[in-house]
């Protein structure tokens, strides 16, 4: 029963917020962020893994926190741990590991600069060590009440010593309707391959999250559809969550955007 959850997410080792008018525009004002701000939070949900008339259902779960420091005018640098797990029929898969982003940042135009993350991988069937890495540049361009978020990576899955190559692409549109009230879109691929084997996934992704006014907290909810095609099988992942986020240093979601930690470490899927 659990092949097609199993496949979804761990391809590679087969192969070795209405505070304000909504029709007010938004536009930027000089920081009031602090020079250190971040966030903490968790999300839960379910992921349902289709193959033609069959179907599997995991649970998901994640908990993370970010921290940003200004430590120039214009230049930041942000920092990120995780832990995301799909419990299945008495099993579990888990990665955990963090980032770092090293940006420079013009609040009113645009951001430009590179990231590094690693993470470990836990199956309960796994035999061996593994983990993976990546590293790649990104960019965000602001443009009133919209951000636009674009991220390129290479890097590999290492499994018992033995790697393979994987590399992507992925952007990201934000729209805040208000400054406590974001809407995002996402479309992402990502290529795995170990010689002539290797898995091509498709990643859609729709977002929004409700900071509550003159509090630090804020709800989002997340809908992900991911299209795993793996040599002759193709597997599609539909994901639902929702969670939680503590924020500290900002005052709304739209500051946090463009003088916080709103960096984000690429995923092959809801898990790694």
């Amino acid at each position: 029963m659990k092949r097609l959850v199993t496949g979804l997410l761990a391809s590679v080792l087969a192969t070795p917020a209405l505070a304000a008018d909504p029709t007010d525009r938004i536009y930027y004002q000089q920081p009031g962020a602090s020079d250190t701000s971040g966030s903490v939070g968790a999300s839960v949900g379910a992921l349902i893994a289709t193959d033609g008339d069959e179907s599997e259902t995991a649970t998901v779960y994640n908990f993370s926190g970010t921290l940003n420091s200004r430590f120039g005018p214009r230049w930041n640098g942000q920092f990120d741990a995780r832990y995301n797990g799909a419990s299945m029929e008495g099993d579990t898969l888990a990665a955990y590991g963090g980032g770092v982003h090293v940006y420079w940042r013009d609040p009113a135009a645009y951001a430009v600069g590179g990231f590094a993350a690693i993470d470990w991988l836990d199956f309960d069937d796994l035999d061996g060590d593994a983990y993976s890495y990546r590293v790649g540049p990104e960019f965000q361009i602001y443009r009133g009440n919209m951000t636009y978020y674009g991220q390129a990576y290479y890097g590999q899955y290492i499994v018992d010593g033995e790697g393979a190559d994987t590399w992507g692409i992925r952007g990201e549109a934000r729209y805040f309707h208000t400054e406590n009230l974001r809407f995002e879109g996402e479309l992402a691929f990502t290529r795995i391959s170990d010689g002539g084997d290797g898995a091509r996934i498709f990643t859609v992704g729709l977002e929004a999250e409700k900071r509550f006014d003159n509090s630090p907290f804020s709800v989002w909810g997340r809908y992900q559809l991911d299209n795993v095609d793996v040599e002759d099988e193709n597997v599609t992942g539909h994901s639902f969550l929702i969670g939680l986020r503590a924020a500290f240093g900002t005052g709304s979601l739209f500051e946090e955007d463009r003088n916080g930690a709103t960096m984000e470490t690429p995923k092959t899927s809801q898990v790694f």
